[in-house]
């Protein structure tokens, strides 16, 4: 199920709240593009921007969590590097199997309901203790 951003997954600190709502915006364009067999182009472009926003969005919160010496950071980039490597082997798939909507399901399985979780379990750590720290 295709998820609109929602002021539910604030964290509070409009820059990464931006971000998150660019992250929502490329996820509903891979999946329609992975649906759009006769778009092979289309789909690596997606990847291609997904992985570019990820990484940007990554850096940036990586940033915020140093400026506010956030504890758990180690950790917290040990989960990007996974979504990373999730992303490459749903790259390599579409690359060795083609579109289809196992792999579209698959890519929104990995966009949106991590980003979700990912938000609502790590994300809102890292504002609650910067905001404790303010």
């Amino acid at each position: 199920m295709l998820r609109d951003w929602s002021d539910v997954y604030s964290v509070g600190i409009p820059e990464i709240d931006e971000q998150h709502q660019g992250f929502f915006a490329a996820s509903h364009r891979l999946y329609e593009q992975i649906l759009d067999r006769d778009a092979k182009q289309g789909v690596q472009e997606a990847l291609a921007f997904m992985r570019h926003y990820a990484d940007s969005h990554f850096q940036a919160e990586e940033a915020f969590m140093r400026k506010h010496d956030y504890p758990a950071l180690k950790a917290h980039q040990a989960l990007h590097v996974a979504f990373f490597a999730r992303l490459d082997a749903l790259a390599e798939d579409l690359a060795t199997f083609g579109p289809s909507q196992d792999l579209a399901d698959r890519a929104l399985d990995l966009t949106q309901d991590w980003l979700v979780e990912h938000i609502a379990d790590e994300d809102v750590l890292y504002a609650l203790h910067a905001r404790s720290r303010s």
